[in-house]
Formats: structure tokens, sequence, C-alpha cells
């Protein structure tokens, strides 16, 4: 008797372990099941906001909360406590758990607020000249709530340590974690944008701002020359371009319009704050906005009240929302624009005259094109926000409240100079040439963190730089090649490439082509270390530039790189894993 109670419950338990196991597979399996729903529910959402159909996105987003609540509530029970607690399946299992949470999150406070006000974001590009400011605060909690739920989204996910999951499950969280990061950094970009536009367009009173085209056929370290340059006029939502201007014809001064530092006079010399063209010779774009508007304010009436900035690349990415524009004859697209505004203007006209006219000529079809409505607002924010990621899209407001809601964005475009947790590099090119011959620049910026030591990262940069110019490059235009005025033999490129240290660190081994570079010590700058290197490009040439450096004391989080944009779609500015996890 005894012996069969024993087997009774034995039996009892192996039943209620089986059990158990098959109610801990059903619920992984209805999990997944839920969670790859939800995944389709996106797709679908998606799609149907791109199309403007709100009876179909409201349905999706209905089906989203569903599955993705279904998710949260069964990863959130005794069953899945256990499993998490199994040897092998836990941290996936765990995983899981922190994925079908923040899906769920993110379908309630991340999505639905977006989805809510995805039909009004036509109230924030221009029509018929005007843009409502009322109609841009009213997207102002629901863009701030949808911010907030991806911001805490992506710090939840990059808590967790993924590199313990199954390949399959780890390839997929990582995939979301990047998705919920990128759409969080967009969000703050766009919560800020929501809230600075009010006072832009004059909600308060009316407003000056300077649009400065930058030329990448003559590198600035901001991105290229100042070109033609218009004054934007902004009164309670109503924009117009009042006065435009060539940057050239502002001419020299006898001294800096604003006083230059020691350090910036060492680097750039006083032409800095003397001329016009050479504000952006550094790379703090609101330095060159105070250098910019202390100079127009010398020649013309209209007081300023910010810069704004786009270089040729990002007027492609507007082209491609807003459709092609006829100038003289010329009609320029997404495709062809670059070409046509870096390179076959300066062939087309041999009169520097004529260019300057025909770059007016655009700025005005293009400011035209778009003030009076484009057909998908979508296409043309997403191509606003593609330039301001690479860095060719920068505002600068003088109102210290506007300001202070900018700084830190992408399009601030601030040079670095206190210390935090992440070290600082940037790598700036300048055109030495006095030319157009930038048009064909070309480099790739690598830097890795090698070591960590006392909270202090070891850093390794590496530049390849190379001119893409036909051998016979002497021949185009002198305009183009700069005729040798400075110095350079036609056809030749020479690049000031100015390596920027992090906060209290150090710059160190240059080499060109693997030769030290010796006898120009590094300038310190408001604590950061900045080293000058020359570099001298003939047609189809190749160059290597290297160099270590050292950050400051606790700068153990991922290096931010920062580098000049160019000619080329895309950007060499990155973030690079620290040394120190």
């Amino acid at each position: 008797m005894r012996r069969r109670s024993v087997w009774v419950g034995l039996a009892i338990l192996f039943t209620v372990v089986l059990l158990g196991a098959v109610w801990a597979g059903w619920t992984a399996y209805r999990v997944n099941q839920d969670l790859t729903a939800a995944v389709d529910d996106v797709t679908v959402l998606r799609t149907a906001i791109e199309d403007g159909d709100d009876q179909a996105a409201d349905a999706a987003l209905t089906k989203l909360e569903d599955h993705s609540s279904s998710a949260a509530e069964r990863t959130n029970g005794p069953t899945w406590w256990v499993l998490e607690r199994l040897p092998s399946f836990g941290d996936d299992a765990q995983g899981v758990a922190v994925v079908s949470s923040v899906v769920d999150d993110l379908a309630a406070s991340g999505i639905d607020p977006l989805v809510r006000v995805s039909g009004d974001l036509e109230s924030i590009v221009p029509s018929d000249g005007r843009i409502d400011p009322a109609a841009v605060e009213a997207l102002q909690d629901p863009v701030t709530s949808a911010r907030t739920a991806f911001v805490a989204a992506d710090q939840r996910l990059s808590e967790e340590d993924s590199s313990g999951y199954v390949e399959r499950f780890r390839s997929k969280y990582r995939d979301l974690a990047s998705q919920v990061q990128e759409a969080a950094s967009a969000l703050t970009s766009a919560d800020t944008a929501v809230r600075v536009l009010p006072s832009m367009l004059g909600a308060e009173g009316s407003k000056n701002y300077l649009l400065v085209f930058q030329n990448n056929a003559e590198i600035r370290a901001t991105g290229g020359l100042p070109g033609a340059v218009s004054l934007v006029h902004a009164d309670n939502g109503a924009v117009s371009m009042t006065r435009q201007v060539a940057a050239n014809t502002f001419g020299n001064t006898d001294k800096p319009v604003l006083p230059l530092t020691p350090a910036e006079e060492e680097i750039y010399g006083d032409v800095l704050g003397t001329f016009f063209l050479n504000a952006n010779l550094q790379p703090d774009f609101p330095r060159a906005a105070d250098l910019w508007k202390a100079r127009w304010e010398q020649v013309y009436p209209e007081k300023v009240d910010g810069v704004l900035s786009i270089d040729p690349v990002a007027i492609s990415y507007i082209l491609g929302a807003t459709g092609s524009i006829t100038v003289d004859g010329i009609t320029l697209t997404a495709d062809n624009a670059v070409d046509e505004l870096l390179h076959e203007v300066y062939v087309r006209y041999e009169d520097p005259a004529a260019q300057d006219t025909f770059f007016r000529a655009v700025a005005s079809a293009m400011f035209d094109r778009i003030s009076t409505g484009v057909d998908s607002p979508r296409d043309l924010i997403s191509a606003l926000a593609k330039g301001a990621d690479e860095r060719r899209v920068y505002v600068h407001d003088f109102d210290e409240q506007v300001q202070s809601e900018l700084s830190g964005t992408g399009v601030a475009g601030e040079l670095d100079s206190a210390p935090g947790n992440n070290p600082q590099v940037g790598v700036y090119l300048t055109d030495a040439t006095g030319a157009k011959m930038s048009y064909y620049l070309r480099y790739d910026v690598d830097v890795d963190a090698t070591y960590c030591t006392d909270g202090v990262q070891g850093l390794t940069g590496h530049a390849s730089l190379s001119s893409d110019a036909p051998t016979d490059a002497a021949s185009l235009p002198a305009y183009i090649t700069g005729g040798g005025q400075f110095g350079t033999k036609p056809g030749n490129q020479l690049v000031f490439v100015r390596l920027y240290g992090p906060v209290d660190g150090e710059v160190s081994g240059v080499a060109l082509n693997g030769k030290p570079i010796t006898g120009f010590p590094a300038i310190d700058s408001d604590g950061r270390k900045v080293f000058t290197a020359v570099v001298q490009l003939k047609p189809q040439q190749k160059a290597d530039l290297t160099w270590r450096m050292r950050s400051g004391s606790e700068q153990t989080g991922s290096v931010d790189v920062a580098v000049t944009p160019s000619v080329q779609t895309g950007s060499e500015s990155r973030k690079v894993s620290s040394a120190c996890r």
C-alpha cells in the first residue's frame, strides 16, 4: 500500500510537471504569435499612415494594442517568472518579457499619439506662404508624449545584455533596439522643432533670418563656403524672402567684426572675422552665426534674429520631395542637383557674377516651391530630417530661450567644450586651394577606442583622402582649379584637416602617409587640442592621415565623431563603441 502511494505521488508529480511544461510551451507559443502579429500590425500601420488612410490606421493601431497587450500580460505572470529562471533559456525569456512590455508601452503611449496627429503634419510645412503657429502648438503635447515613451523604451532596451540570447532572437532584439533608438532620436528633434517653430515663425513678433547656402565644392569646417545669402522674414506665420545677396560681396574689413580669441587667431588667423566667407573655417556653427550676423548688420539695415544653413546635398533630398525646379533653362532634380550646383554651373558660366545670379535664382525658386505647399509633407519632413542627421542643416537663434531648446541637438552645430561622459572627436576639412576642387574630394574617417585605463580612453584615427579629379583637371576653368592664384598648381587640391581632440584630452602621433608630422604643435582651444594637418592631392592621388588621441578623465562613454559633410550623400559622423565597456 505504501509503495502504491509513492507511485501515485510520482505519477501526480510527473503529470503536474508535464502539464506545467505544456502550459509553459503553450504560453511561449502564444507570446511568439502575439509579437509576430504585432510586427505585422506595425507594417500595416506605417503603410496606412503613409497613404493617409485614417480608418485603416485606426484599425491597425487597435490590433497592435491588442496583440502587444496580450504578449505583455502573458510574460508578466508566474509561468513566465519560472521560465526566466531556467538555465540556458532564462535570459531569452527575460528578453522576450522586456520586448513585450516595451512594445505594449509604445503602442499605448508612443505610437497612439502620433497616429492621432498624423493627419495634421501638413500644419508644420508651408502652404500659400504661411505656417499657422497655432497649428504647430497643437502638436506639442502629442509629440512630447511620443518622445517620452520612445526615449524610455530606448533606455530600457539598451540596459539589457543581449549577448547571451540565442542568435535568432538576439538579431531581432538588436534590430528592434536600433529602430527604437532611431525613432527616439527623430522624435527628440521633432519635439524641439514644434516647440521652437511658433516663435521662429513670428508668433510673438516678426523675425528676420539669414539663410546661408553652403557650397561643398569649396569645403569649410561646417560644410562649405557661404554662397548665396538670403534674408527670410517671418511674421505671424507668413514667411517671405526679402533680400538676396552674394556672400562674396561683403568684402574684407580692416579688423574682425567681433573680437577673436587667441586660439582662433593662432589656428585660423584674423580672416576668420574679417571676411564673411571665412566665418565657418572653424566648426562651431553658433560662432559662425555670430560673425555672419555682425557683418550683415554692418552693411544692411535689417536686424538678424537667427541664421539658417543648408547645402546642395540637402537640397537634393528636398527636391526628391518637392519635385524638380527649372532655373534659367536648367532643370534641377534630386539626381542632378549636386552636380549642377557644385560643378556644372562653373563650367556653364565663366563670369562669377552670372554664377551668383544663378545661385540666387535657385534659392528663390526653392523657397517658392516649398512655401507654396507640397504634395507630401511627410516626404519633405523626412528630407529635412535626413539633411539634419547628416549635419547639412543648421539652425541658430539669437533668442536665448529658443536657442536653449535647440542646444544639444544636431541642427545646433555646436562645438563641445564642456567635459562629459562621451569623448568628442572632430575631423574638420577646409579647402586652401581657393577654388571649387572639393567637388572632387573624397574621404573616409575611422576612429576606434583601443583601451580604457582609469576612466581615460585611448583612441586611434585614420582619414583616407583622395582626389577624384580627372588627370587633365588642369584644363578645367580657372574658377574651378583656382588657376594657381593661391600657390596650388591647377588641378591639385590643398586641404587643411583639423583634428579636434576630446575635451581635456590630447592629440599625438599624427602622420601623413606613414611619415610623422612634426614642428606643428597642437593648440589648445577651450580645453580641446587642435592639430592642423596639410594635405596636398594631385588628380587621382590618395593620402592617409593617422593619429592618436586620449580622452579626458571619466570620459568612459561611447565616442562621438563629428566629420565635415562632403559632396557625397551620407555622413562620416558617427558614434563609436567605448573601450570601457
